[in-house]
């Protein structure tokens, strides 16, 4: 299943596949067939070439047509091309009968995706929730993958393994599966307290459609060094940094997995900890690529993924809440129209225009988290008995903390906090609030 890696890349030949459909148009095929070839280039293999089909609907056999599955088995034989990969998802019949008559590996775009997630998962907890997406889709495929295996090897044992073996294999699929989910959710019981801590500051959270450039965006911001790539999914796994000098208190970016056309929604769900970074930020910067002729589809894209978590949120009883988010415009260094810049600003006047590249519109973006953090926070006056040294503690990484007078019995402190803080600290018997100060 998906890109062969026993083989150099070199080896791999690919034709790609794409049909239009009524409601959309040659425009937008050419546009998802150039990041199919950017998702085969990342995946290690070559692109010999493409074919669009334009349909009324899709063949239920074979997706695209008797006539057009003749040429891609014409350009299979005459080009040396071993690879065909389809744009769409194909169901475990048509990617059969289609192997069948062209002799060639055939995967649509939803293994291909999944190729790549299984080269970047970097830690456990990615690499699991990558194997439990793999054995999902490959499930109803078995007899596929099977008899793909079979043609490999051939000869006398391998012909496969009747419907018998068929159900064993599918419940120990089944059994995998369960078994990977319940290690899964030991880690992410593990990672639970972590989670608390992160509400104790200012959460940004940083999203956008893959290769954006959003982990460049949070090394300009934050000073770190996280893996950058001008390939698409360079990570699989959120990352977070703690900034100290903002105005108000520490704040936490988090950059997390870029979303994409036509991405699985099972796929989508395995990733809860990006869902999570999502449902507990306190901003949003959704990082645009305007360098792209398709950029506002693609925010139409991250909108519409956007959307269906914080559905998944009201529907598994949690609390949907609008979170505050900002359109970040990346890479406008690489516009060379000046004019092009303007239309921009006219179009989107509250976007802020940046260059994660070249640092162009970073003290923007941090004045923007100012402005909103400054909506979550008050300023306090505490006292604090210093025998009690967990809640001394706990203000202190919690706050912004701008004046301290120690006596013999207790400190004084006066700081920033994030509202939702307020309500801890009234309750700590040994707490006496003084007073909150409004901003101005």
């Amino acid at each position: 299943m998906g890109i062969d890696r026993s083989s150099d890349s070199a080896d791999e030949h690919a034709l790609l596949v794409g049909v239009k459909l009524p409601g959309s148009s040659l425009e937008i095929e050419n546009t998802n067939l150039e990041e199919l070839k950017a998702l085969v280039k990342t995946a290690g293999a070559d692109v010999v070439g493409t074919v669009v089909q334009q349909r009324t609907r899709v063949s239920g056999a074979t997706y695209v047509g008797k006539g057009k599955l003749e040429e891609i088995n014409r350009r299979v034989n005459e080009e040396g091309i071993n690879l065909v990969i389809f744009d769409d998802a194909l169901t475990p019949g048509q990617a059969g009968k289609i192997e069948s008559l062209l002799k060639v590996n055939v995967i649509d775009r939803t293994e291909l995706i999944l190729d790549i997630f299984s080269k970047r998962a970097r830690s456990r907890q990615a690499r699991i929730q990558v194997e439990i997406a793999q054995l999902t889709y490959a499930l109803p495929r078995l007899k596929k993958l099977w008899d793909h295996l079979s043609r490999q090897a051939g000869g006398i044992g391998t012909r496969g393994p009747g419907d018998k073996q068929l159900e064993v294999d599918r419940r120990r699929l089944r059994e995998k599966i369960t078994h990977l989910k319940k290690a899964l959710d030991k880690i992410n019981k593990g990672t639970l307290e972590r989670r608390k801590r992160r509400k104790e500051f200012f959460n940004v959270t940083i999203v956008g459609y893959t290769n954006a450039g959003k982990s460049t965006l949070l090394n300009r911001l934050t000073g770190s060094d996280v893996y950058e790539s001008n390939k698409l999914f360079s990570t699989l796994d959120s990352t977070t940094r703690r900034v100290e000098d903002i105005k108000n208190y520490p704040v936490l970016f988090t950059d997390t997995i870029g979303f994409i056309r036509k991405l699985p929604p099972y796929l989508v769900a395995s990733f809860k900890s990006t869902l999570l970074d999502v449902e507990e930020a306190d901003l949003l910067l959704h990082v645009v690529d305007v360098a792209k002729r398709s950029f506002k589809e693609e925010i139409d894209i991250v909108n519409n993924v956007l959307s269906d978590i914080f559905k998944r949120v009201s529907k598994s009883g949690g609390r949907a809440r609008e979170v505050p988010t900002r359109l970040v415009f990346n890479k406008t260094d690489c516009l060379e129209e000046k004019g092009l810049v303007r239309r921009l600003k006219a179009e989107y006047p509250e976007a802020i225009l940046t260059s994660a590249v070249t640092g162009r519109g970073v003290k923007d973006i941090l004045k923007e988290i100012d402005i909103y953090s400054k909506r979550d926070s008050v300023n306090i006056e505490v006292t604090i008995p210093l025998s009690d040294g967990k809640t001394i503690a706990f203000l202190e990484n919690i706050a912004k903390v701008s004046k301290r007078d120690i006596s013999e019995e207790s400190v004084r402190i006066i700081a920033v906090i994030k509202r939702s803080h307020l309500p801890i600290l009234e309750k700590k018997s040994r707490v006496r609030l003084l007073g909150v100060v409004k901003k101005g």
